[in-house]
């Protein structure tokens, strides 16, 4: 497919050239999902086909058919989304080229206190407790806030449906050779998740655990470092709510999570040789919150809830010739967050959806090391903010439907900011019977640089580099534009092309700087404002059902640049192809899915001259109802065993090699 480049409206006209090529590969992946409900591209309840919004989701038959894990492994097929490893042991996600500082991923509208100070890794939420994933990509900050300038991810939890349901999987797998321990025969990754649900006519329980548990693997048994870290990821998720009627709800959501991880390292001192180190990590985050809502008779709703967490990260940097633990950093973030939301129709074509947020976050880090006083890196570092946001959901006749919205957001280092936006809808009666929505939208973004890009000192002086935050930063803004068209039949196909266009001022990044570099002896990153960005692409996507086979397959074609260097931005590639099928025989209870993603090559550095390979991965799935609730599932991740070079910087493809999975399941 040719590559479009330009800018603003003329960019988009020219793009529309491309429409007959991408409804060519768009008709790819069955629709038997105009009914389902979803609410973050509004916060109001529709259905995904009449949502002005473009909102895509990933739903709980998706999930378990491909054996998910955690969030990282449910969004891995989700069309134009790029996965990130992060620098510890997770991932990231990254939404039309914008990176995961500037995507927010919540819990049923609620804020997650992110691990690395900026961004969540997904891996660290268990796919126990989700019902569906909701994702919504572009400027959202007139009802999100900071943060959303790419993008939303809306994880909506499981609630019963009847009085007593339950659900346990176990599984385990193998690396093969890769397996740290040598052994190719042993399971060297192990989960275990469960999920507990009660129903009475006033209240309802819903329980959920997730445990994933790895040895880790070795992409090069020649030396002594290992890419994959071994230890384990927990999560412990429980909602109690009071129900005395149909229209209120009253509820406590406690969470918890805690991670146990370490993989080894190594580093080379002048005189001395290699010096071989674990790096260890204990985290744990736990939390309430404490809500409600109240449907109101005028057909109305009331909701609003508070928020409680603590993060709480220890890494360690081991030498294994030593007994002692040269150096521990330790960093706490304590997170605040009150909202009230008020939906409220007005007359037959209004629905003005209203809200309130209060919130404070605060940022500790110290260091211990042998033979030194503790060192304060950080010490109560505070923010604060205050928002408002308003949004009217106005019908105009049968065919139009326009949003229009605006957020007003204090914050306590940065003062005031709005962030309007507005989005519509048109569903012409030109195809007969297909559906079809022409959707438009117009948002302005605003992020405020965060306590870690501020303050956070991320040392990795055995490695040579240290990350180092910048108060003098300023905060970023946007300007983003969505045009897509849509055509999908109930239970045949579902076809669409979305055009997207995002212009960034004071673009917050990583850049190395010499002063400082040369003052340390260290590689030394800091982080700065770059003065213009410019993400901006066409995304296909579609499903196709053909008897026993559903199909899908999406195309994303990215753009990027730095508009004052006119180089690509790192870690861009600009194409991306996702294809799954499944075949089901329901007399049988046979369910087998294929799933591939392939990504092009992409810069790693600024200057475009280091540059990544292209990549492509096959995942085989394969699960086997047998009698009542039990069923066994198989599988076989990066079939082609496609990894990264570990002896080369510049290699990019994915971390991990080949797995091979088998468990079983009991649904009651």
């Amino acid at each position: 497919m040719p590559v479009v480049r330009g800018h603003g409206l003329t960019w988009l006209v020219n793009t529309l050239l491309l429409f007959p090529l991408g409804m060519a590969a768009g008709l790819a992946n069955g629709a038997a999902e105009l009914d389902k409900i979803v609410v973050t591209g509004t916060r109001t309840e529709k259905s995904v086909a009449e949502v002005p919004v473009r909102t895509e989701v990933v739903d709980r038959e998706e999930i378990e058919k491909t054996h998910a894990r955690d969030l990282k492994e449910a969004l891995e097929d989700a069309p134009g989304l790029l996965l990130k490893p992060n620098r510890k042991s997770g991932f990231v996600a990254w939404l039309q080229g914008l990176d995961s500082d500037r995507v927010l991923v919540i819990i049923d509208g609620e804020p997650i206190s992110p691990s690395t100070g900026s961004s969540v890794d997904l891996s660290q939420i268990g796919t126990a407790l989700i019902e569906r994933i909701e994702i919504v990509k572009g400027a959202t900050s007139a009802l999100y806030g900071s943060n959303a300038m790419g993008g939303v991810i809306n994880v909506i939890t499981r609630k019963p449906d009847r009085p007593l349901g339950y659900q346990l999987s176990l599984d385990g797998g193998s690396y093969g050779n890769k397996n740290l321990s040598g052994d190719a025969n042993e399971f060297a990754a192990r989960s275990l998740s469960a999920n507990l649900a009660l129903e009475q006519p006033a209240w309802y329980a819903q329980f959920n655990a997730s445990l994933r548990d790895k040895d880790g693997y070795d992409l090069d048994p020649s030396t002594f470092r290992s890419e994959g870290a071994e230890g384990s990821k927990t999560n412990l998720d429980l909602r109690l709510a009071w129900t005395p009627d149909d229209s209120t709800e009253i509820y406590i959501a406690p969470r918890y999570y805690r991670d146990d991880i370490n993989n080894n390292i190594s580093s080379f001192a002048p005189g001395t040789g290699e010096i071989k180190q674990k790096r260890n990590e204990d985290a744990e985050r736990s939390g309430a919150t404490l809500g409600f809502e109240q449907k109101l008779d005028d057909g109305g709703r009331l909701r609003g809830w508070l928020l409680q967490e603590n993060w709480r990260d220890v890494t360690q940097q081991d030498a294994i010739a030593t007994k002692e633990v040269e150096q521990q950093r330790t960093a706490e973030i304590d997170l605040y967050r009150a909202e009230l939301q008020w939906d409220e129709p007005w007359g037959d074509n209004q629905i003005v959806t209203s809200g309130l947020l209060l919130g404070q976050e605060t940022l500790d880090q110290y260091q211990d090391r042998v033979g030194q006083a503790r060192a304060i890196e950080v010490d109560a570092k505070k923010k604060r903010n205050i928002e408002a946001y308003l949004q009217d959901d106005i019908f105009l006749g049968e065919r139009w439907e326009i949003v229009p919205g605006i957020r007003i957001q204090e914050d306590s280092d940065f003062g005031f900011y709005t962030a309007p936006k507005i989005n519509a809808m048109y569903t012409p009666d030109w195809v007969g019977s297909v559906t079809t929505n022409i959707r438009m939208g117009v948002g302005r973004g605003y992020r405020v640089p965060n306590l870690k890009e501020r303050f956070f000192v991320f040392d990795h002086s055995q490695l040579g580099y240290m990350v180092l935050g910048n108060n003098e930063l300023e905060p970023e803004s946007s300007d983003s534009y969505q045009l897509g068209i849509e055509f999908m039949r109930p239970d045949e196909f579902r076809a669409e092309v979305q055009l997207f266009h995002n212009r960034i001022k004071n673009l917050i990044d990583t850049n190395l700087n010499p002063e400082k570099s040369a003052q340390t002896g260290l590689r030394i990153f800091d982080y700065q404002n770059f003065a213009r960005a410019m993400t901006q692409g066409m995304e296909v996507n579609g499903n196709l059902r053909l008897g026993r086979f559903d199909m899908k397959a999406g195309y994303t074609l990215l753009d990027s640049e730095d508009l004052d260097t006119g180089k690509m931005l790192r870690e861009r590639p600009r194409h991306q192809i996702k294809l799954g099928v499944d075949y089901e025989h329901e007399a049988w209870g046979t369910l087998l899915s294929l799933r591939g993603v392939y990504q092009s090559e992409e810069f790693i550095d600024a200057e475009n001259v280091l540059e990544s390979p292209a990549w492509t991965t096959w995942d085989v799935k394969l699960t086997q109802r047998l009698i009542g609730g039990l069923s066994v599932f198989a599988g076989i991740d990066n079939l082609t065993d496609e990894h990264r070079d570990p002896n080369v910087f510049s290699d990019f493809r994915p971390p991990a090699g080949r797995f091979v999975y088998l468990g079983v399941r009991v649904d009651g």
